[in-house]
This record gives structure tokens, sequence and C-alpha cells, in this order.
């Protein structure tokens, strides 16, 4: 199977289906992509997990669609709950697999039902659209239905010279042998995995897979578009050209975000607390499930108080300062853009999303990695002098305060500035992504 780059009519409008799995990490950047194709005139279908269909259509995508399961329910329920703070690592690991096998079981039938079923509601398509855990899903698709498709990478996981497979571990190795290190990684994940894209596969009628998906992707010449800053990677941009382009990191524009809830610098209360102190420590760990949420905040605004940092934490209910501690503002979602210049620093989970957010803002960052990609971007944080990084499960009071102090160190200060002003503004990026699109044509 290959894919054809002729760009379609300037005057076509393309019928676009977005496939988008996962946590507010994954669905954020497919909505800021949809916003710029439904701008363009072009039909796009959004399809997310149910809670973030409201999410979506509040930013102003037109239609969306659910599938699968509401994922933030499922880690957040008291099972959830139970089984992370069980001292038997099995029952942990069985809650873990149960959770996510379930999850994508009811999110396959929901694509057959979607773009198959007698009752298809996004059948006819041109182009499908993939965040990074439908890769496969899409490829099956696109095969499927005789539609171009394309692949949005948040980090730069798949095979290149310029980092190993394993941050850390394989940094010292030489760019052959990084290489190496990708292509053992991904035979590794297909040994583990490609029975369950094989069982979606039987389901479309397609034949077997027999080779791991990046190896697949490249040679059938799908566009995998790359939402993150070459500012942070340099050097990947060149060895990837246009079959991998590095873009920049996609975010919403201030207007949309006023309609999603976010609360600005302008409001009343928050605004105040920002005008009458020093500039805050941005403590957030996004849509994360912690089960000790509240005692890790504790410990962070504890070292932040001996540093004498003001604590700004965001992504809970909008309570305001706190009663006791007026050093302290509680919020629900922020809008970035607007608040995190009035910052001193920030530290957080070390999502893709927040890890651009801070850094454009020219902030000095601490991560704290959970899962999935962030002790990637921890790693890089700490790489290029822009703070530190220390798992959750190994933060104390002392590494906080250790971490803090390196933050407002002048070094790393002057490090985060001069990353700020070499990052892509979010809307040139969004922007040649669409641009992507609209040139990958339909298969051959």
């Amino acid at each position: 199977m290959s894919f054809s780059m002729s760009a379609f009519r300037d005057s076509s409008s393309l019928r676009i289906a977005m496939i988008l799995y996962g946590s507010r990490g994954d669905i954020q950047p497919g909505i800021c992509l949809a916003l710029e194709l439904q701008r363009r005139g072009h039909h796009v279908t959004l399809l997310a997990p149910p809670n973030f269909v409201e999410l979506a259509n509040k930013a102003g995508v037109v239609t969306v669609r659910p599938v699968g399961l509401d994922a933030h329910t499922a880690w957040t329920s008291d099972a959830a709950t139970a089984a992370q703070q069980s001292r038997n690592p099995l029952s942990r690991w069985r809650f873990a697999l149960d959770t996510v096998r379930g999850g994508f079981a009811a999110f396959d039938d929901d694509l057959v039902g979607a773009f198959l079923g007698s009752a298809a509601s996004v059948g006819d398509v041109d182009t499908i659209v993939v965040a990074p855990l439908c890769q496969d899903r899409g490829l099956a698709l696109a095969e499927r239905l005789g539609a171009g498709l394309v692949v949005l990478r948040y980090g730069p996981m798949s095979e290149n010279g310029m980092m190993g497979a394993i941050p850390g571990l394989t940094d010292s190795l030489s760019p052959q042998w990084k290489r190496r290190s990708w292509r053992m990684a991904d035979r590794i994940t297909w040994t583990a995995t490609g029975w369950n894209e094989n069982r979606f596969r039987r389901r479309l009628g397609l034949p077997r897979a027999r080779a791991p998906l990046p190896r697949r992707l490249s040679s059938a010449g799908v566009p995998q578009i790359q939402a993150y800053d070459d500012a942070l990677i340099p050097g990947l941009a060149e060895e990837w050209g246009d079959a991998k382009p590095v873009v920049g990191f996609f975010d919403l524009p201030t207007s949309r975000r006023r309609s999603i809830g976010e609360i600005d610098s302008h409001e009343t209360e928050l605004g105040r607390w920002l005008a009458t102190g020093t500039p805050p420590l941005f403590i957030t760990f996004g849509s994360m499930p912690l089960p000790d949420h509240d005692k890790v905040v504790a410990t962070v605004r504890a070292a932040a108080r001996t540093a004498g940092l003001r604590c700004l934490v965001a992504g809970r209910e909008h309570r305001g300062v706190d009663p006791d501690d007026d050093t302290v503002f509680v919020s629900g979602p922020l809008d970035h853009a607007s608040v995190l210049p009035k910052c001193a620093a920030a530290l957080h989970h070390g999502g893709a999303g927040t890890t651009a957010a801070t850094l454009r803002a020219g902030l000095p960052t601490f991560v704290c990695p959970i899962t999935a990609d962030q002790p990637f971007w921890g790693h890089r944080v700490q790489t290029l002098g822009l703070g530190c990084s220390v798992r959750l499960s190994a933060l104390t009071r002392d590494a906080l305060t250790a971490g803090l102090r390196t933050l407002m160190s002048a070094p790393v200060r002057a490090a985060a500035r001069t990353v700020a002003e070499r990052m892509v503004e979010s809307d040139k990026a969004v922007a040649v992504a669409a641009d992507i699109i609209e040139t990958s044509g339909r298969p051959a």
C-alpha cells in the first residue's frame, strides 16, 4: 500500500475524520488542528472519548462523535483508587490491564460502527488524522476505506540518531546504536501488542500485518506530523525532513480558551492576587489522577514557602485565595498564555502541552513525571539546562528544595528565556500541520 502526496485542488473541501484517544494531552492538540481545518472550510468529524466531547464542542468543533469509554472516570473510580493503593503489585497490574483492554474493546466497537456499520456516520472520508494511540487503527481504516492517512505525534517516539529509545540510558550511544535501539523497541512492542492490531484488522476484513507499525507507516509514505518544537530537540528536524516534519507545539488561542472555561489573568480575584505580590510558582498535575494529590501539593507548598515563593495551584475547582495561607491561590483550569508570563517558575507532571506552555512563557521548570511521555520531557528539560526532573514517586521535601533552588538560579532562568524566544508560535505550528493535511492525497 502507498500514499500519494499530490495536492487537492484549492477549491476542494475535504472530508476529514480525526480520531483522538487518551488523556486531555492527547485530545487538545487535535482539537486545535480540527478548528484550523474547519476554519479553512473542510468538513471535520472529530471522534474522541465521551468525557472530551463537551470540551471539543465548547472549543468550537462542530461535529464531534463519542468513541470508547470515559477514561477519566475509569481511572478515578473507587476501584481505581483501591487498586492504586493496594500493596499487591499484581492487583494494580490486573486493574490496569483490565481497564486498558476494556477501553480498547469499546473503542474498537465504536470505530467499526462509526466507519463501517449500517448506520455509519463518518464512513465517507478523504483523509483520516490520528493521534499517537490510534495509529494502528487509523492505518487499518485508511486501507479499508481507501482514504488518506496523517499521523500526529506529540514526542519524538520513532527511529532517529539524535536520541535513543530510553532517555538517559541510551544518551551515550552512537547515532547508529540509537537508531538500533528504536528498531529493537519497535520489535518488542510489536511482539507484545501486534495480536491486538491484527484482531482489529480481521474485523475489517484486512490481511494480517507482519511488521512493526513504524516500519509500515514509513513504507506507505504516511505523513507523520511532529507536533512539538525543534528548539527542544535541536537537529531532529534536519534528520527527518519532510517525512516527519517537526512543526511546533499546538495550543488554543485565548478566545477559544475562554469558551472552555479557562481562567485568565484578567479574572478579578486572580488578577488582584497576582498584582499584589511576587510572581508565584505555578503548580499543576493536569488531568493526571493522583490518589495523594493533596499530600503532594502540600509538600510542594512547604518547599516553596522555604524558598520564599508564593504558589498558584491549578487544575481544581476555582476556590481563590487559600483562607489559611494568603500566599497560595487555588484555581480551576488556567489560560496558560495569559497567566504563566506572570509566574516565576513552574512545577508539573511533564505532559507535552504543559511543558510547551511553561517553556513558551520562559519559565524554569521542575518536572515530576508519572507515566507515558512525561519522563522524556522531564529528561529534555534537565538536559537543556531549563530546570530539573524528579519522578513523582521519588519526590521528597529535600529534592523539592534543591530543585526550586536550581530553578531560581541565573543560568537556568537565562536558558529558559533563550528557548522561549526560539519556540514556534502555536498558530504557525497549527497552520503548517493543516497545510500538510491539505496536501496529503488519497491512496493510490
